[in-house]
């Protein structure tokens, strides 16, 4: 499978360790995947923010890529809205995206080892892929037109991608805010990931590298807690293994586990629906894909 989503967060992908990044309250197991971060829960008002960006060893983006990708983009977040609507939640998602007076032109950022994949799977992978992004962040925010807001004197620097999810929360009037950032890997071999996002300290964000429909859906999932459902090179552990094996085989059709196929032919599992919020609660035969244990997952 070309796209391959890495989750860099405290709990997750199902890889980790069983119970890593759960915390307990009353003998309940809470997974902070809702009403955490930035992106707490998948409804109401939404904000997705891209950002298009040239690095070293991607491909430059054309006018072609660029309103493909858009497209792909709208695409994606009709589809994610439909899904909320066969459910009944109320989920309106705002599409915007970093242009200035003469268009969209893509912010330059080179990895430090040139890939994506490199650069995450090496030392200090991830402060490097960060630097990356707050790098990016800093850049558009030259952008923007000066902000007005009373600064407050205090010695914690927030991060320059912090500062940008911040103008974006302010212009927008949402809290809610899924950052991607798009790199061109349209013909090659690349991974996508979406990073952070069960931490209670960095703001996640979401690198893709491609333009797929399904793609974008996925890692736009992700920000807001879903997890990966199929098999990776990153599930080495015969338990890891037996979890996505039942995943894949419960639900043929979870975008979270087949995202390399046609949008209209998938769908957002019950499993999937507890963690981005849209369910207060998970049967408890699903609690084996996230680890073997017996656990009582606590109701949001």
């Amino acid at each position: 499978m070309r796209h391959l989503s890495f989750l860099v967060i405290a709990l997750f992908a199902l890889g980790c360790a069983p119970m890593s990044g759960f915390w307990m309250r009353n003998q309940e197991v809470h997974i902070p995947t809702v009403n955490n971060n930035v992106c707490k829960r998948l409804d109401k008002s939404v904000v997705l923010y891209a950002v298009f960006v040239d690095s070293e060893a991607t491909n430059p983006w054309t006018t072609h890529d660029i309103e493909s990708t858009l497209d792909s983009i709208r695409v994606a977040m009709q589809w994610v809205e439909g899904q909320a609507q066969d459910r009944c939640i109320p989920l309106n998602i705002e599409q915007d995206y970093h242009r200035t007076e003469k268009g969209v032109v893509p912010i330059e950022a080179k990895f430090t080892r040139k890939t994506l994949r490199a650069t995450l799977s090496s030392g200090s992978g991830v402060k490097n892929v960060d630097r990356w992004a707050d790098k990016i962040g800093r850049e558009v925010l030259k952008t923007f037109p000066k902000d007005t807001a009373q600064i407050t004197k205090t010695e914690i620097k927030p991060k320059d991608r912090e500062r940008l999810i911040a103008r974006i929360r302010d212009d927008h009037k949402v809290d809610q805010v899924a950052l991607m950032y798009f790199i061109n890997n349209y013909y090659s071999q690349e991974i996508s990931v979406a990073m952070h996002t069960g931490s209670h300290e960095d703001p996640e964000y979401a690198i893709v590298s491609y333009k797929e429909p399904a793609v974008v859906a996925h890692e736009f999932l992700h920000l807001f807690g879903a997890l990966d459902l199929y098999m990776s090179p990153f599930n080495t552990r015969k338990n890891d293994l037996k979890r996505k094996a039942f995943a894949m085989k419960k639900f043929p059709d979870e975008i979270m586990a087949f995202a390399y196929r046609n949008l209209d032919s998938l769908s957002i599992s019950p499993f999937t629906e507890y963690l981005i919020g849209w369910d207060n609660s998970l049967d408890e035969e699903y609690v084996k894909m996230i680890t073997n244990k017996k656990i009582k997952v606590a109701k949001y």
